[in-house]
């Protein structure tokens, strides 16, 4: 019962998310809760299920809350008005270049690993080029969310830490057979870069136009008066902040949540002397930062089920017993083809300490060795984390590109699911994943 309870709850919740019928929201803290209460659990026990999982995203809704509102007053000022108008000179306005830009700045960027750094680093510099050149907000978030996907197989990356641990191999050894891999699906990325830039073009996006009509109307959310001129003292003291924010989160010194904390503190300082303009300035940006923050914390809710209602375990174990009998030494392969919408059932825990195990134990007793095992798996996953509905990074990704989950899964998820059966294929005949 609790595993047809639980792939009942995941199919309702992303169809219902999918077909604007309910909310994240109230999907997240509405039905887990349902699923829970129809399996026999008590209030309790339900109330400890919930308590685990929003402990497990509290981190991350924190750190959004005060990333928006940080980038939210940095945009104010103009802090990434010179950076927007040299990628508009290095790029020439044209959306190929923008498009390219982007995943070459992703996958440099994503060489730590993590995808909220990612996200915090590019979407919030890339997006006011994406709207001044009248680009879509999707295709900014598209391109991030794979290109990080491509490049999250690096051994410090959390996917490949877990896939390490179940299967006793070291990361760097699951990496290093991965990188030819990696170059492949770059490759990929890169292609899918340049046909949504040349489909841009054609649709008509004019620099020119874009810019002057930009000049001519300011975006609403943004207002020019509060812009700083890169000649002030308090342009420089915002750029050296934001310089050590970004420090603090590749060198790892500080939690990723305290960085905005504190930097947000120093930017309101610096910024709006008197505290009626303090107050004014967090008011203007609360709104966009509390929404998502919001559904974060709702999606633990959903995660802290799965989890201590034995959900994800039962969804695992039931997978394995419908596969057809002698299809054990092909079982990676078959998993790793479905890694991305797997993904969207599964959290990376579930997926790599619940569904893992068993794929490794039925495939190794068909002659399978565990690093192909691990490697199919990470390859499909890793490619559609972006667009999972329990990532909570992902969360973080769409609030920072004011885009709604389910207009990026429609417009992510074939893309990231064909590129992932690319890379697995290829690793399958480059005998990366042996069968």
């Amino acid at each position: 019962m609790i595993t047809a309870l639980g792939f009942t709850l995941m199919f309702t919740i992303v169809t219902l998310i999918l077909m604007r019928r309910i909310s994240p929201l109230v999907a997240f803290v509405t039905l887990p809760v349902i699923a829970c209460a129809m399996a026999g659990f008590a209030p309790g026990e339900i109330g400890k299920f919930i308590t685990e999982g929003l402990k497990s995203v509290a981190p991350t809704a924190t750190l959004f809350i005060f990333a928006i509102l940080y980038f939210g007053v940095m945009r104010e000022r103009g802090l990434f008005d010179p950076l927007v108008n040299f990628l508009l000179k290095s790029t020439k306005g044209k959306p190929l270049s923008v498009a390219i830009v982007t995943v070459a700045a992703t996958a440099v960027t994503h060489l730590d690993g993590i995808g909220a750094a990612t996200f915090l680093l590019v979407i919030p510099a890339l997006l006011p080029l994406y709207l001044r050149l009248g680009m879509k907000r999707e295709m900014l978030l598209c391109l991030v969310v794979l290109s990080a996907g491509v490049m999250s197989m690096v051994p410090w990356g959390g996917t490949t830490a877990r896939a390490a641990a179940v299967t006793g191999i070291e990361a760097a050894q699951l990496w290093i057979a991965l990188i030819p891999i990696q170059a492949i699906g770059l490759a990929l990325v890169l292609a899918l870069a340049v046909y949504l830039g040349l489909q841009a073009q054609r649709s008509g996006v004019s620099t020119g136009q874009t810019i002057e009509s930009d000049t001519a109307a300011p975006s609403p959310q943004v207002d020019s008066s509060q812009m700083l001129a890169p000649s002030t003292w308090r342009y420089w003291a915002n750029l050296a902040l934001t310089l050590a924010i970004l420090a603090c989160l590749f060198t790892g010194v500080f939690p990723l949540f305290a960085c905005f904390m504190v930097g947000l503190g120093i930017a309101l300082l610096l910024n709006y002397p008197s505290l009626e303009e303090q107050n004014k300035a967090v008011l203007r940006h609360a709104s966009d930062a509390m929404q998502m923050a919001l559904v974060m914390l709702a999606a633990g809710v959903l995660l802290g089920v799965l989890a201590g209602a034995g959900m994800s375990n039962g969804m695992a174990h039931w997978m394995i017993n419908v596969l057809p009998e002698g299809s054990a030494n092909w079982l990676h392969v078959i998993i790793g083809a479905f890694g991305v919408p797997l993904g969207m059932l599964f959290s990376p825990d579930a997926y790599y300490f619940a569904l893992l195990p068993v794929i490794r134990d039925v495939a190794v007793a068909a002659g399978v060795t565990q690093d192909a095992v691990a490697t199919a798996m990470l390859i499909g996953e890793n490619t559609g984390f972006g667009i999972s509905p329990v990532v909570p990074s992902v969360y973080l990704a769409i609030g920072l590109a004011g885009v709604e989950l389910y207009k990026h899964i429609r417009y992510t998820l074939l893309w990231a699911w064909g590129i992932s059966l690319v890379m697995l294929a290829s690793a399958v005949l480059l005998g990366v994943v042996t069968v």
